[in-house]
């Protein structure tokens, strides 16, 4: 047991030192219970990098099957408290899915969770995917896939590419959109950090079409403003802004299709925090309740 706590500090902290001043140890009984945990499996735990260490598949792999134990030892530790001490759920999510997906889910949950407090912190889907895996937040909610060890993804929702324009354009005559279709029409985008804007740029190409580019931007909601004001059409993922935008807002299907995918994420190591597991499970139930706008 100690050498798997002594495991699980060294892949959170990646440096014998930090994880010897996490337990309470010296950084020698750290190594030796690395050393004789690697004997005992034959197998080796750890790259060095500089002056860190990289843990392999099969260190990953062992810590998430420890998991559970010292979950269930921290909740026996505090049983007396578990029914009666309020709950903080760090949840890290980009700026839609946060504003327009989750705030009402949320309210609703804390309705039924009085003693749970949320923090919600808004940002890019690679910060969520890196506070998750680090630690400094217990649910990541993304729409992009989530490539990293440090974290488990659960899928729960797929959407294609629909083309936002204003209800009254001439291309919501048409039950899909392609980029012939759009020609010289202006084009708000959202800028080249996000792996979407590849995906249309190389549907235009396959055409020998070069959209007409008038406006960048780097959240979605800017993109519907736009839209809604007359400067353009927008190619976004449908999922959630098309809750809010309202009757003045169109979507019509893109073609070529372009795949989207949303996740929650867990870390991939650790125990999960019960109440981030219930409360996907209680999104997963009412996100059916909220019907889109457009």
């Amino acid at each position: 047991m100690r050498e798997l706590e002594v495991l699980h500090a060294v892949i959170t902290t990646r440096k014998t030192t930090a994880a010897a001043q996490r337990l309470g140890v010296s950084q020698p009984a750290v190594s030796r219970a690395i050393g004789a945990l690697e004997a005992r499996l034959g197998r080796d735990l750890f790259i060095r990098d500089g002056g860190r260490l990289v843990p392999t598949a099969d260190a990953f792999a062992l810590d998430a099957e420890a998991a559970p134990i010292f979950s269930a030892l921290e909740r026996l530790a505090d049983w007396p408290n578990v029914r009666t001490a309020g709950t903080v759920l760090r949840v890290l999510a980009p700026p839609t899915i946060a504003h327009t997906f989750l705030a009402p889910l949320v309210v609703r949950f804390m309705k039924v969770e009085p003693d749970v407090r949320i923090q919600m912190e808004i940002g890019r889907s690679p910060d969520a995917v890196n506070a998750v895996a680090d630690g400094t937040a217990d649910l990541g909610v993304v729409d992009v896939p989530a490539s990293h060890f440090g974290v488990r993804a659960e899928p729960f929702r797929q959407s294609i590419a629909h083309v936002m324009m204003p209800a009254d354009h001439a291309l919501s005559a048409k039950d899909t959109v392609t980029p012939a279709d759009i020609g010289e029409t202006p084009l708000i985008q959202v800028t080249r950090r996000f792996s979407a804007r590849a995906r249309v740029e190389r549907a235009f190409s396959d055409y020998g079409i070069e959209p007409r580019t008038v406006l960048e931007a780097g959240t979605v909601q800017f993109l519907t403003e736009m839209v809604r004001g007359g400067l353009g059409v927008a190619i976004v993922n449908p999922f959630p802004i098309a809750y809010v935008t309202g009757a003045q807002i169109a979507f019509r299907p893109f073609t070529p299709q372009i795949d989207y995918e949303s996740s929650f994420l867990f870390p991939a190591v650790g125990g999960n925090l019960p109440v981030a597991r219930r409360f996907v499970d209680f999104v997963r139930t009412e996100q059916s309740a909220l019907v889109p706008a457009a």
